[in-house]
Protein backbone atom coordinates (compact mmCIF):
# COMPACT_ATOMS: atom_id res chain seq x y z
CA UNK A 1 0.00 0.00 0.00
CA UNK A 2 2.82 2.44 1.16
CA UNK A 3 5.02 1.65 -2.57
CA UNK A 4 1.32 2.97 -4.12
CA UNK A 5 1.25 6.36 -2.29
CA UNK A 6 4.76 7.08 -2.90
CA UNK A 7 4.43 6.61 -6.68
CA UNK A 8 1.00 8.53 -6.72
CA UNK A 9 2.73 11.47 -4.90
CA UNK A 10 6.18 10.96 -7.30
CA UNK A 11 3.43 11.40 -9.98
CA UNK A 12 1.97 14.79 -9.14
CA UNK A 13 5.26 16.48 -7.88
CA UNK A 14 6.48 15.42 -11.75
CA UNK A 15 3.31 16.99 -13.32
CA UNK A 16 4.07 21.08 -14.19
CA UNK A 17 1.25 22.95 -13.34
CA UNK A 18 0.98 26.63 -14.96
CA UNK A 19 -1.07 29.64 -14.87
CA UNK A 20 -3.28 29.92 -17.90
CA UNK A 21 -5.47 32.49 -18.68
CA UNK A 22 -4.59 36.10 -19.46
CA UNK A 23 -3.80 39.70 -17.25
CA UNK A 24 -3.68 43.22 -18.40
CA UNK A 25 -5.30 46.65 -17.32
CA UNK A 26 -5.33 45.58 -13.94
CA UNK A 27 -7.03 42.41 -13.81
CA UNK A 28 -6.43 39.15 -14.23
CA UNK A 29 -8.19 35.76 -15.17
CA UNK A 30 -6.00 32.91 -14.02
CA UNK A 31 -6.73 29.11 -12.80
CA UNK A 32 -3.85 26.60 -12.08
CA UNK A 33 -3.38 24.12 -15.01
CA UNK A 34 -1.73 20.53 -15.38
CA UNK A 35 0.07 20.78 -17.79
CA UNK A 36 1.09 17.55 -18.16
CA UNK A 37 -2.03 16.11 -19.32
CA UNK A 38 -1.23 18.34 -22.58
CA UNK A 39 2.88 16.28 -22.85
CA UNK A 40 3.99 19.78 -22.08
CA UNK A 41 6.95 19.75 -20.04
CA UNK A 42 7.37 23.83 -19.94
CA UNK A 43 4.60 27.03 -19.12
CA UNK A 44 5.24 30.18 -21.25
CA UNK A 45 3.75 34.10 -21.06
CA UNK A 46 3.28 36.29 -23.92
CA UNK A 47 2.02 40.08 -25.00
CA UNK A 48 -0.44 40.19 -27.02
CA UNK A 49 -2.62 43.17 -28.52
CA UNK A 50 -5.84 42.93 -29.97
CA UNK A 51 -8.23 45.73 -29.88
CA UNK A 52 -5.57 48.25 -29.23
CA UNK A 53 -5.62 46.77 -25.57
CA UNK A 54 -2.34 45.00 -24.51
CA UNK A 55 -2.53 42.03 -22.12
CA UNK A 56 0.10 39.25 -20.85
CA UNK A 57 -1.49 35.42 -22.30
CA UNK A 58 -0.28 32.76 -19.75
CA UNK A 59 -0.72 29.24 -20.75
CA UNK A 60 1.48 26.01 -21.48
CA UNK A 61 4.23 25.07 -23.94
CA UNK A 62 7.53 26.48 -25.32
CA UNK A 63 7.58 29.75 -26.78
CA UNK A 64 7.43 30.22 -30.77
CA UNK A 65 8.73 31.93 -33.11
CA UNK A 66 6.33 34.16 -33.90
CA UNK A 67 5.17 34.76 -30.18
CA UNK A 68 7.32 38.11 -29.39
CA UNK A 69 8.22 39.08 -25.74
CA UNK A 70 7.96 35.58 -24.93
CA UNK A 71 9.10 34.27 -21.98
CA UNK A 72 8.68 29.95 -21.05
CA UNK A 73 10.21 27.70 -17.83
CA UNK A 74 10.19 24.38 -16.46
CA UNK A 75 9.19 24.76 -12.81
CA UNK A 76 5.69 24.75 -11.17
CA UNK A 77 3.51 28.05 -11.23
CA UNK A 78 6.09 30.02 -12.96
CA UNK A 79 4.63 31.77 -15.79
CA UNK A 80 2.31 33.71 -13.14
CA UNK A 81 2.70 36.53 -10.69
CA UNK A 82 2.40 34.25 -7.77
CA UNK A 83 4.09 31.16 -6.53
CA UNK A 84 1.55 28.96 -4.51
CA UNK A 85 2.77 25.37 -3.47
CA UNK A 86 -0.16 22.84 -2.46
CA UNK A 87 1.71 19.68 -2.57
CA UNK A 88 3.79 20.49 0.58
CA UNK A 89 1.14 19.88 3.50
CA UNK A 90 0.37 16.24 1.79
CA UNK A 91 4.14 15.21 0.94
CA UNK A 92 4.71 16.51 4.65
CA UNK A 93 1.89 13.97 6.03
CA UNK A 94 2.77 11.64 3.58
CA UNK A 95 6.33 11.40 4.96
CA UNK A 96 5.44 11.16 8.09
CA UNK A 97 3.06 8.31 7.26
CA UNK A 98 5.70 6.45 5.90
CA UNK A 99 7.90 6.83 8.11
CA UNK A 100 5.76 4.69 11.06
Amino acid sequence: MKVFVLLAIIGVAMAIRCEVGASGNGASILTDTDCSALKSEKCKSYTKTAGGAEFKEHTCGECESDEEDCEDCATDLCNGAGFKSYIVLPLIVVSAWLMF
